[in-house]
């Protein structure tokens, strides 16, 4: 009886750390799915430098390679990947759970990688009887190495952010046509940008401000955003453009929803597109109402973990109802900006 208590105990002592890991992997992957990356690591982390089956940790590093990824550390991603293919040659990460890019990287770290994939078993014939003499049996295959400890068990875990500020300053080379009322006119603008995002929720301002020869433009604009997907953007928000001409200030305001799209280009490189619809828009002068479009197409570029540089042009078009007004506006905008978890 004391035998079996004895062997019960042992039991219960190696499950409960492997259960306890086994959560910690379940609770990165809950963050993960909420887009927050940073615990996401974490825990992942966490769950690595301890005890866990070998398909376990696979799923770990899978995930700790994505969220890296989304996080900007691009070493890291590489390094998680990297054991992942050491673990599991033959594993690639389910493309109805993980977007293109991550799985192109995974395949482009394992192409880098020197690992050798065994090839499937032959089949082989049924052995001979044994013959009626003894034989010395051949020694058992030695076991398998244990489990490599990865890069992240020595990695300091890096502390949780709730919050994410950005700000950035930008120029602008803006053409606005107006016909129907005032005449063409182009010239560069100077502004700002700024951001605070708390886990799928963003707020995004921007300012320019400056003189387009005949007339000079402020334009504001506020957007809530919903992160979607690490790769989908949805968002909200009023736009205001004012004109300030001899005759008067002109002023033409909109509320927009749209949808924005981002994708890993190259390394640190992302390309982005956006559209949006306006659901409302009022002009001053003349008073009136209408409808208003447009779009954006872009690429980013993170210079380090802080610091980034966004190149975009966009197009605005807005059509005063029952009128011949109508306003285009394109831009042609640089952006260099500071990030702080």
């Amino acid at each position: 009886m004391k035998h079996r208590v004895l062997v019960l105990a042992l039991l219960v002592g190696i499950a409960a750390p492997l259960q306890s890991q086994g959560s910690a992997v379940a609770d990165a992957l809950r963050a993960y799915e909420n887009l927050d990356f940073d615990r996401a690591v974490t825990l992942l982390r966490r769950a690595l430098a301890g005890a866990l089956d070998d398909s376990t940790r696979a799923q770990a590093l899978t995930y700790l390679g994505a969220a890296e990824h989304y996080r900007g550390q691009s070493d890291s991603a590489v390094a998680a990947f990297r054991q992942l293919v050491m673990l599991a040659p033959t594993q690639v990460p389910d493309t109805l759970l993980f977007p293109p890019e991550i799985t192109q990287l995974y395949r482009d770290v394992r192409s880098h990688t020197d690992v050798a994939i065994a090839p499937p078993p032959k089949a082989t014939p049924p052995p001979a009887p044994p013959r009626p003499v003894t034989v010395p049996h051949p020694p058992p295959p030695p076991p398998p190495p244990p489990p490599r400890r990865t890069e992240a068990a020595s990695t300091p875990l890096p502390a949780l952010h709730g919050v994410t500020a950005s700000a950035g300053a930008t120029i602008a080379n803006v053409r606005a046509r107006s016909p129907g009322g005032l005449p063409p006119a182009n010239g560069t603008v100077l502004g700002m940008t700024a951001s605070l995002r708390f886990r799928r929720l963003e707020l995004g301002v921007r300012y320019l401000d400056g003189s387009l020869q005949s007339r000079d433009l402020v334009e504001g604009a506020a957007a809530l955003r919903f992160l979607a997907t690490p790769w989908l953007t949805l968002h909200a928000g009023p736009q205001i453009r004012r004109y300030e001409t001899p005759s008067g200030a002109e002023r033409w305001m909109t509320w927009q929803i749209g949808a924005r799209t981002e994708t890993t280009i190259t390394g640190s490189v992302r390309g982005h597109a956006m559209l949006w619809r306006g659901l409302g828009l009022s002009v001053n002068l003349s008073p009136g109402s209408g409808s208003s479009q447009g779009g954006e197409l872009g690429a980013t570029v993170d210079l380090s973990q802080s610091f980034w540089f966004d190149l975009s042009y966009g197009v605005d078009r807005a059509t005063v109802r029952g009128s011949s007004r109508r306003e285009t506006v394109n831009a042609l905008t640089v952006t260099a900006g500071l990030r702080r978890p």
